[in-house]
């Protein structure tokens, strides 16, 4: 049976209990649970939160607790792939190979424990929040929504939102940039409505997979990171011709409309600012199945939570695009700091002093998202902001090592952009290859670093501090 949210969670409260915490205290959903986490986020804490008393939309406690920050940590997305946070990337590029999908009865599913069918589906009794102060309404941030080729027969799972209209009605956001957005076309050239699932809830190795870039069938992709067969099970609405992931916590079966259009959005976004009103194709929703004992899985946009997800893939996707040009590359990071998607650090251990250059073109013209890349040295941590601006202090010239490149395409939600017009650049911050003029990098011997245990030397109280 396939790893699944439970499954994890058990692993985190038994071996990593400091990254769990149970709220058994009453909520509502519309901004208190987004209230508390940026709370506990403001202490400089990542935790998983559990809230087991929420309101749903129908104003009663849900019979589902809410989980949320389950993303919130790269050293949770590290240990959700069996690795460390400086090999995340590489183990990303290791993993996104295609692993066959295998078929399950649905008595062995445990999605199928519980099955709402018609009439009697109902959004409302989920905990739905509502995120921000002009957010439209409640939204399901964390559904991975898969969308089946009608030509091809493959299947994209892009992580959308999804605005709840009614308690069987949904209006999905995509974009033209989306496989989601070409697949629709194909069922509008057809004049066919879409049929579409979304999937609340599974393992995180399973949402780092659906996050790939490749023009492949997408639970292949999932199977691969999650280091066995994605297990499949026919729905309740189409059957064998559209599957669902067998062992989710939750899953909706909906019909997306290819003739109406409805409102959706205002949204808060990654970008810390709100995305604009606009029309999107509403979906009837026919089906909800989930496990008897689900979570209901909660995303917290403009987060860590939510912006640290695809970190991985894209820092595979680079670290491949740029070591293909220049192979001195060791490390790319996309830190919070800029939204882990508009700024990419770049670690290089280079042999002419043309190649930082070089990687600030490559980068930028590799994702439309990437706005600013700084190139450094190896022995500055591309983890640590600090350290990174510092190289930028120390070890640039803008007269000589600035980039700036005006009239790229970059992503409409940047609100400095001209639409999806913008300027992109980077910055030079390495040392030149000749270094004897170069002041060396001070520090401390290594035979004393490594012997010195602060335990040694500070009492209980002061490592309390720590």
């Amino acid at each position: 049976m396939n790893p699944c949210m439970r499954s994890y969670i058990e692993h985190l409260e038994r071996d990593m209990p400091s990254q769990v915490v149970r709220v058994t205290k009453e909520v509502s959903p519309e901004f208190e649970i987004p209230a508390i986490l940026q709370q506990v986020e403001s202490r400089k804490m990542r935790p998983v939160l559990i809230f087991e008393k929420v309101r749903n939309l129908n104003g009663s406690i849900s019979k589902l607790p809410l989980v949320i920050n389950l993303f919130g940590s790269r050293e949770r997305l590290a240990d959700a792939l069996g690795t460390t946070v400086p090999k995340l990337a590489l183990e990303y590029v290791a993993r996104e190979k295609p692993v066959a999908p295998v078929v399950v009865d649905p008595a062995r599913a445990a999605v199928k424990q519980v099955t709402q069918v018609g009439t009697a589906a109902d959004l409302y009794e989920m905990p739905i929040v509502t995120h921000h102060e002009m957010d439209l309404g409640p939204y399901l941030t964390s559904p991975s929504v898969w969308v089946k080729d009608p030509e091809t027969g493959m299947t994209n799972c892009a992580i959308l939102r999804v605005y709840v209209a009614g308690p069987r009605r949904l209006v999905a956001n995509f974009v033209a940039a989306r496989h989601t957005h070409h697949y629709f076309q194909k069922y509008k050239a057809l004049n066919r409505n879409v049929p579409i699932i979304l999937v609340i809830g599974h393992h995180p190795a399973f949402y780092i997979g659906a996050q790939t870039k490749l023009l492949v069938d997408e639970p292949e992709i999932i199977g691969g990171f999650m280091g066995e067969p994605l297990e499949l099970t026919p729905s309740e609405t189409w059957g064998k011709e559209i599957m669902v992931p067998a062992q989710a916590d939750i899953v909706i079966e909906a019909e997306m409309s290819i003739s109406e259009l409805e409102i959706e959005a205002p949204f808060g976004e990654y970008t810390g600012y709100y995305g604009g009103q606009r029309l999107n194709p509403p979906a009837e929703v026919k089906a909800i199945t989930r496990r008897q004992d689900a979570f209901y899985l909660d995303v917290m946009p403009g987060h860590a939570d939510h912006i640290l997800l695809d970190a991985p893939m894209v820092e595979a996707h680079l670290f491949n695009r740029i070591k293909a040009v220049v192979p001195g590359v060791t490390g790319v990071h996309m830190p919070v700091s800029g939204t882990a998607r508009l700024h990419a650090y770049v670690q290089l251990r280079k042999s002419n002093d043309g190649e930082p250059k070089t990687v600030i073109a490559t980068a930028l013209s590799s994702d439309y998202h990437v706005k600013h890349v700084i190139v450094v040295d190896e022995d500055v941590d591309i983890y640590d902001d600090e350290q990174v601006l510092w190289a930028v202090a120390t070890r640039s010239q803008w007269d000589k090592d600035l980039v700036v490149i005006p009239g790229m395409m970059g992503t409409g939600l940047d609100p400095s952009a001209n639409d999806i017009i913008t300027a992109k650049g980077g910055i030079d911050a390495t040392m030149p290859v000749d270094r004897r003029s170069f002041p060396r990098k001070i520090r401390i011997p290594e035979s004393v670093t490594s012997r010195i245990r602060l335990e040694d030397y500070l009492g209980p109280e002061a490592l309390k501090q720590f």
